[in-house]
């Protein structure tokens, strides 16, 4: 006879399943309550699924299961991966992507889809140069040589070598663990998470595949093998740029040869890496992309909005362009205290004061997107915070923006969103982390 725990772990699966089908292919971006509703109750049934049924096989399982509910998904809630396959088609015609914007050149060339890509990146996206590293822009390219008829092949060519990166951060995810001495199980609330799902494979998002490279960055940095750590790290920088601010932390860690050997390997690889797309106009247009994500580009920051609110009371205008002059130093000052901090010798209290740097960097972002916070997920869980995780489901109500031909952010949402993140941060701050309750069938219980 088949016992009643055995069907609710069946009826669980199925309703997560459907779940992450209806965000897919049912649900629209400016459908704000079903979809925030959709991705909450995902949240809190993986929570409980987790907490209750979970194994490590199990978990792989369910993860790949989930992931592959999207393959034939055309990302609907990020505009972005239209401007991934921009950067690949001009760049088989030999057009570097740094060196004009999609507006200059959507007038003097053609490739396959051209046209649709440029106009479905959205007008904030083709007035600009490209943002996206260089090993980014080698996916791209070669996701682009299968844009012909149909956009679905480059993105299945995309989500083909995100997976490969899934697998690769699942075993180095479990070997941190372990070496962490951590319940390999509590990898699931990273395997498994719907922020990552979605954002990852879903919208095609560079965080999942950038943290693969760094997670395995960093387990060989733990095992102080700096030149190996130093490549894969060029990796994951050539990916997405977060890890760059990653590399003083390993100053007393590797102690001073081994971080010289480690800084030099990053170099040298990376120099490889971005060598066929640099001159100075690279240079300057790269500089000028990233200086407008500190004096542009503003979406659901919690610590900027309030100084925003104050500099219009005081100036009477956004003074984000004065504050994006001085951020940059900010963030410097922050990288240079963290990355001093004597604690920084063991690689618990290492993985710590990283996870606490970057949140204070996107605490004070002008700009906090969902997948920006994928950053902080694994760290969370080797560290035993928890923000990270209800930061990962509080971070997509900011969907709650979108209609549909308008981005209008509610200050209620974002209210909602960070009085729980600072609430859990500031407690797991004064009290300790909460981390290992999230395993607990009873989560109040000690």
């Amino acid at each position: 006879m088949i016992n009643n725990r055995f069907l609710l772990h069946v009826g669980l699966l199925i309703t997560l399943i459907v779940g992450f089908y209806l965000i897919a292919f049912e649900i629209l971006r400016e459908e704000t309550l079903p979809l925030l509703t959709t991705y909450s109750a995902l949240f809190l049934g993986l929570w409980f699924w987790i907490r209750n049924y979970s194994s490590l096989l199990g978990i792989f399982l369910l993860g790949f299961v989930l992931r592959f509910l999207f393959w034939n998904h055309l990302p609907a809630l990020s505009q972005d991966f239209y401007r991934f396959l921009w950067d690949g088609g001009i760049q088989l015609l030999g057009i570097n992507p740094y060196g004009n914007t999609p507006n200059f050149l959507i007038e003097h060339i053609g490739f396959p889809n051209a046209r649709l890509l440029y106009e479905k990146m959205g007008s904030l996206s083709n007035g600009h140069f490209s943002n996206y590293p260089a090993l980014s822009q080698y996916i791209y390219r070669f996701a682009a040589l299968f844009l012909e008829s149909e956009l679905l092949q480059p993105v299945h060519v995309l989500r083909s070598i995100h997976l490969v990166g899934e697998i690769v951060l699942f075993f180095t995810a479990k070997k941190l663990l372990e070496d962490f001495n951590l319940p390999v199980e509590y990898l699931a609330w990273y395997f498994l998470n719907p922020l990552v799902i979605v954002e990852g494979i879903g919208n095609l998002h560079g965080e999942s595949l950038m943290l693969a490279f760094t997670l395995l960055a960093l387990f060989y940095c733990f095992k102080r093998k700096p030149i190996l750590g130093g490549f894969i790290m060029a990796l994951a920088i050539g990916t997405k740029l977060v890890p760059l601010l990653l590399i003083p932390f390993f100053f007393k860690y590797l102690g001073f040869r081994k971080f010289v050997l480690y800084v030099l390997s990053v170099l040298f690889f990376s120099l490889a890496l971005w060598l066929p797309f640099w001159n100075l106009e690279v240079v300057e247009n790269y500089t000028k992309t990233i200086q407008l994500w500190f004096t542009t580009f503003e979406f659901n920051g919690s610590i900027y909005n309030i100084v925003r609110a104050i500099g219009y009371e005081v100036k009477g205008y956004n003074i984000i362009r004065s504050l994006g002059k001085i951020t940059p130093f900010i963030t410097l000052g922050m990288l240079g205290l963290f990355s001093l901090f004597p604690s920084n010798r063991t690689p618990k209290q290492l993985t710590t004061n990283i996870l606490l740097f970057l949140s204070l960097y996107f605490f004070t972002a002008t700009t906090v997107h969902p997948w920006y916070i994928i950053n902080l997920l694994f760290l969370g869980i080797l560290s035993g915070y928890a923000y990270p995780l209800v930061w990962s489901l509080t971070v997509f109500w900011s969907y709650q923006a979108y209609g549909q031909n308008t981005i209008e952010e509610g200050l209620l949402w974002q209210l909602s969103e960070y009085l729980l993140v600072y609430c859990f941060f500031l407690y797991e701050c004064v009290k300790g982390p909460l981390g290992h309750h999230f395993q607990k069938p009873n989560f109040f219980s000690t």
